[in-house]
């Protein structure tokens, strides 16, 4: 089973997926990050990432895609997301813009259940960006291509929203998901 969260930053994934890990335990391997590695190899992240930190991101995600009983902080949404924000920004070239979308397309059926975390007040932890602005961006591009877009009708598995800002309801919610989906394959 591949499991994973999606959002902006300060969305509460990290909190969700700790959670997971503690209730999970050996159940799944956990990926907790895959962007802030990379920060700290030199790669530019958030609104000044470029083309070389999305490719970066998307072999990334590439990688974690070959894991099994996984649950990830982050997903190929993500790495979409924020690839598509960089490109209208000119941040990144079309080639590597055109490599997002098409590992989107590629891997996107793969994961059983992606749990849309709703943003959350900001909060500075000297990493991620504090910008609403890049914020909001970033959820407006989420919420369209999870909800309007056509690729919603080309992904076959649960989709998910947190929207509570209480953490406990957001971990309910997901342990009903996932048992719901173990019963789902084993009939």
């Amino acid at each position: 089973m591949k499991i994973s969260f999606t959002g902006t930053g300060c969305s509460g994934k990290s909190t969700l997926l700790k959670m997971c890990q503690e209730y999970y335990g050996d159940k799944f391997q956990y990926v907790t990050e895959v962007t802030r590695p990379l920060a700290r190899k030199g790669f530019k992240i958030n609104e000044e990432g470029d083309s070389a930190t999305q490719r970066a991101i998307i072999d990334a995600h590439i990688e974690n895609n070959k894991l099994d009983d996984v649950i990830m902080d982050r997903c190929i949404v993500d790495g979409y997301v924020y690839t598509e924000w960089l490109f209208t920004h000119q941040k990144v070239d079309e080639k590597t813009y055109e490599y997002a979308a098409n590992t989107l397309n590629k891997l996107i059926n793969d994961i059983d259940i992606i749990f849309y975390c709703c943003p959350l007040q900001m909060e500075d932890d000297g990493q991620r960006s504090t910008s609403k602005k890049f914020q909001s961006d970033i959820n407006n591009i989420m919420t369209m291509l999870l909800y309007q877009d056509d690729w919603n009708s080309s992904y076959n598995n649960m989709l998910i929203t947190l929207e509570d800002k209480d953490v406990d309801k957001r971990f309910k919610d997901i342990k009903i998901a996932i048992e719901e989906h173990e019963h789902s394959t084993t009939r």
